[in-house]
């Protein structure tokens, strides 16, 4: 429960508007209106506002543009200087006229210019998804080879070893699920691909469970707003 300053009418006037585009959302509940789309977009606009500005304030303005300009440099009494500056930080503006050229979409003359930023952005991202899916899934496959019995001060750790059973069985069945280029004619074939399948659905609701705990924690914590923030803001402007 937030603590109110009745007396400060900036802290009360958010209060209102914030209980105000909640209800707002929650209209969507019933059906799509025009008041849902109104905040929705407003939503959508503060959210595109907020990350504009903190891109600014917190990455481009001090780590590229105070060095570029020179502006962490201090000037001592007697006129030495608290470190030389970097003429290799001009390098920077290269990649900010080289990002400009994205304005030349709307130019029908010179609209070729902002292909080739675009194929090299999405060449950049491409090769970055590269990296980065093999450094996540290089890591899973190595943990993926698991011993089967678990030794811990010299004896077998039982539990641990039915964990490890129980995560090789599920790799194994799973993936010869997907294994599509043969036919599975024995039995046995067939309730090992259909315990695969299983496994798949038990994990799935567990996924889709915690997605919809999580949903229930922000509904909960709307629903304390409103009752111990927004209600007492209304009782105290209406006088009641």
């Amino acid at each position: 429960m937030t603590v109110i300053n009745y007396g400060d009418s900036w802290q009360l006037a958010t209060v209102l508007v914030g209980g105000i585009a909640t209800l707002a959302i929650f209209s969507f509940l019933i059906k799509e209106n025009p008041v849902y789309r109104i905040f929705e977009h407003l939503f959508i606009g503060i959210a595109a506002g907020f990350g504009i500005v903190f891109s600014i304030q917190r990455f481009l303005w001090p780590n590229i543009m105070v060095p570029l300009l020179g502006l962490d440099i201090d000037v001592y009494p007697d006129g030495t200087l608290s470190h030389s500056y970097n003429y290799w930080l001009l390098l920077y503006i290269l990649p900010m006229v080289f990002g400009l050229l994205f304005y030349f979409l709307y130019s029908k003359r010179f609209g070729w210019l902002a292909k080739v930023v675009i194929g090299f952005q999405l060449g950049a991202s491409g090769g970055l998804a590269f990296k980065g899916f093999f450094n996540e899934m290089i890591p899973q496959l190595e943990k993926s080879f698991k011993p089967l019995v678990v030794f811990s001060n010299g004896e077998v750790n039982y539990w641990q070893s039915f964990e490890h059973i129980l995560f090789v069985f599920t790799l194994l069945s799973v993936m010869y699920y997907f294994f599509f280029s043969f036919k599975r004619e024995s039995r046995l074939a067939q309730g090992f691909a259909g315990s695969g399948r299983w496994l798949m659905m038990i994990c799935f609701g567990a996924f889709f469970g915690s997605t919809v705990m999580a949903r229930m924690a922000l509904l909960v914590e709307r629903l304390q707003f409103l009752i111990d923030d927004w209600s007492p803001a209304l009782k105290y402007l209406f006088g009641a």
